[in-house]
């Protein structure tokens, strides 16, 4: 049954699973900042383990491929929202160990959908551009068309998906690209890009793929305001503005001030997923909803922000 109980804005239980990964990281990284501050949100977190969340935070470990533990510890935890940002995203890997992305990114949150269930909770997840085709010639992708994943990645994505869509719980699908910002843990595209830039490699880059980059704090800021305005259903939730790869990497020399002749173009790149060719994502569903409340990185005010605030 839905929960039609209106929950006081300042005294929610948010449940961020996958709270060391990238996102859920950054998630909890903006609750300190100026403009989270007032916010009382209470942040619990949960993962396989707990490698660096503060231990003022209250850490659960839960594997939502594990479905009785899961559940039972979600539903002790009782959270009003369960924000689910664990999922296996290495696209190659997917493709070529079908049996553990169908574990963890379609069964794991179909787990997740019985603890909302129990605990009324609703459920906040993180999705792909990767569950279009990448066909589309004219535009970008928009919340009403009709997905059609050429990989496993965003198949399994897709049925997670499906799965929310038919389970009655309240819930907000959150499609995302190309996560960006530093980050001590591993490389993304973007750091990955500076660092062979800064380092005076050469890199060859596709020109074939388009797609959103998000700042990754960007992204931790739009989900908090979706989640105090009460947004619902689908939402793109990307970076303003899509780009091939190539053109992402050369905006990374400009601002960064590197020899842009270290890029090389290149037409196909071979990789063992197939990647949708024009995956841009269109944002106009949520710009209306947050208005001028919150500005929408696109990828030069990212990398500027990046450049201010660098890491080594």
């Amino acid at each position: 049954m839905k929960n039609t109980t209106k929950i006081d804005n300042n005294s929610r239980n948010i449940l961020i699973i996958g709270a060391n990964g990238f996102l859920g990281r950054n998630l909890l990284q903006i609750k300190n900042e100026n403009d989270y501050k007032n916010r009382s949100f209470n942040f619990f977190t949960a993962d396989l383990k707990n490698t660096r969340i503060s231990p003022d935070i209250p850490f659960y470990n839960i594997d939502i491929t594990n479905r009785e533990d899961c559940i039972k510890k979600i539903t002790k935890i009782s959270p009003n929202i369960i924000i689910l940002t664990a999922a296996l995203t290495d696209v190659d890997q997917c493709e070529t160990n079908k049996n553990l992305a169908k574990k963890i990114n379609t069964e794991g949150p179909k787990n997740i959908i019985e603890a909302c269930k129990k605990t009324e909770a609703k459920l906040v997840f993180i999705s792909t551009d990767f569950v279009f085709d990448g066909t589309k010639e004219i535009g970008y992708y928009t919340e009403t068309d009709i997905p059609n994943p050429q990989s496993y990645y965003g198949k399994t994505k897709l049925d997670a998906e499906l799965a929310i869509i038919d389970s009655q719980i309240d819930y907000l699908i959150c499609r995302t690209a190309v996560l960006y910002g530093w980050n001590h843990e591993k490389l993304n595209f973007i750091t990955w890009i500076l660092r062979k830039l800064h380092n005076n490699e050469e890199i060859s880059i596709v020109t074939n793929q388009i797609n959103n980059a998000t700042f990754i704090r960007n992204l931790a800021q739009i989900l908090v305001k979706l989640i105090e305005k009460e947004a619902v259903g689908v939402y793109h939730t990307a970076g303003d503005g899509a780009l091939s790869r190539y053109e992402m990497a050369l905006k990374c020399a400009k601002i960064f001030n590197y020899n842009k002749d270290l890029i090389t173009s290149l037409e196909m790149l071979n990789q063992k997923a197939q990647r949708p060719k024009n995956a841009g994502l269109d944002i106009t569903k949520l710009k209306q909803l947050i208005g001028s409340e919150l500005t929408i990185f696109s990828l030069d005010d990212g990398l500027n922000y990046m450049k201010k605030h660098r890491i080594e």
